[in-house]
């Protein structure tokens, strides 16, 4: 397979929201839950990649997450698709959202902000958010 119908089938697939299974596991997540589980691409624990270093109620965004991966490889470039789970102040489970961080190269952090719709009734708290890295994908290309 050739290394453009490679990356042609990993965009698709992130495009469609597909994905495998994983979570932060760092512990670096400030104001998230993490599960331990694997990547399903065969080409390591990409998991360990993924983090997310901020997680809070941001008036008029809804929840607010930073989502970082960082690629440990010295010569490849990956791209990683994460699917986070957002929950409210409240507990209430908020709609999951997945994100792709397409071709970080070797050595080298990508960061972006990622949110979830929400708006707290009056009188409802605004702080105590989690956000939780529930499934990455990492892929080579």
């Amino acid at each position: 397979m050739s290394r453009t119908a490679a990356i042609s089938g990993f965009v698709i697939i992130a495009l469609t929201g597909a994905s495998g299974c994983g979570s932060d596991s760092s512990g670096k997540s400030s104001g998230s839950a993490a599960a331990a589980a694997a990547t399903t691409d065969g080409s390591g624990d990409g998991t360990k990649d993924v983090s997310i270093s901020d997680c809070a109620y941001v008036e008029k965004q809804g929840i607010a997450a930073k989502l970082s991966a960082m690629n440990p490889s010295a010569t490849a470039t990956y791209s990683y698709t994460v699917t986070v789970k957002f929950t409210a102040p409240d507990g209430s489970a908020l709609d999951s959202q997945d994100f792709s961080l397409l071709f970080v190269r070797p050595g080298r952090t990508d960061s972006h902000d990622i949110t979830a719709p929400y708006s707290p009734k009056a009188g409802a708290p605004t702080k105590g958010a989690k956000c939780e890295i529930a499934k990455v994908v990492r892929g080579t290309g």
